[in-house]
């Protein structure tokens, strides 16, 4: 018998890279394809008003364009802080834009009668229907009585 003094050479178990980089480019290519991106708007801290029989309850299918109306009587139109006086200009600017856009308004629930007028007059004079713009209100906890 004869003895073999040379080491076996091992088999090295080889992955196959170039395979798997396929698939990470598919999935990063699908991820990306998939994902939504939501723009960044700035948040104001309101109270919407509660209501037992109104809000809540319906599906808004289509994004609207909110005017926010803080406690501390600022004023938002998408996200964009506007002051009330230019508030008109905003407006129009925005329907030359965007004439299909749909507005909202959301008011905290201790916003002055006084802002909210001027608002609605801003939407006059801008050519929006202040019946086109409905406010955001909050449907009210159950009581447990």
């Amino acid at each position: 018998m004869s003895m073999n003094l040379r080491p076996r050479k091992r088999h090295v178990p080889m992955i196959p890279i170039v395979s798997l980089i396929d698939i990470m480019v598919i999935l990063l290519i699908f991820f990306i394809a998939t994902t939504t991106f939501r723009r960044q708007k700035a948040h104001l801290q309101i109270a919407l008003p509660e209501s037992k029989g109104l809000g809540g309850t319906a599906a808004t299918s289509d994004r609207r364009i909110a005017i926010t109306i803080a406690k501390d009587q600022q004023i938002q139109l998408d996200g964009q802080s506007v002051k009330a006086e230019a508030l008109t200009e905003a407006l129009k600017k925005l329907k030359a834009d965007k004439p299909a856009a749909k507005l909202e308004l959301e008011a905290d629930t201790n916003t002055a009668l006084g802002i909210l007028i001027k608002v609605w007059d801003a939407l006059k004079a801008a050519g929006y229907s202040i019946n086109d713009v409905p406010a955001r209100i909050q449907k009210a906890a159950a009581s447990s009585s």
